[in-house]
């Protein structure tokens, strides 16, 4: 599977796309640019494939069977303090009840 590969290989570049650490590199600047400012708060919504890199940037642990375990919607919390990001997943996604 071609996506698996680019979270083994974060410098694989298919023909026509970025590799996927040109596209972390790219959702970091942006997350980056958020800390810097003097913004409280900053809601920012991307694809589980960026996200799913972002997340993979502050926590390497972060790989592919944590992306196919992310539901959809998914919400992560994103903080800076002392010069740490922490994160925290919000969205716990529940099955869907039977509905008559």
């Amino acid at each position: 599977m071609k996506l698996k590969a680019t979270f083994d290989d974060l410098e694989l570049k298919f023909e026509g796309g970025e590799s996927s650490k040109e596209a972390m590199n790219r959702i970091v600047n942006v997350v980056d640019e958020v800390f810097k400012s003097e913004t409280e708060n900053t809601i920012i919504v991307t694809h589980g494939n960026l996200m799913s890199l972002l997340l993979k940037k502050y926590d390497n642990s972060f790989d592919f069977d944590c992306w196919k375990n992310l539901s959809n919607p998914d919400v992560f919390l994103l903080s800076y303090t002392n010069n740490e990001v922490n994160m925290e997943r919000l969205w716990r996604e529940e099955p869907i009840k039977n509905i008559k």
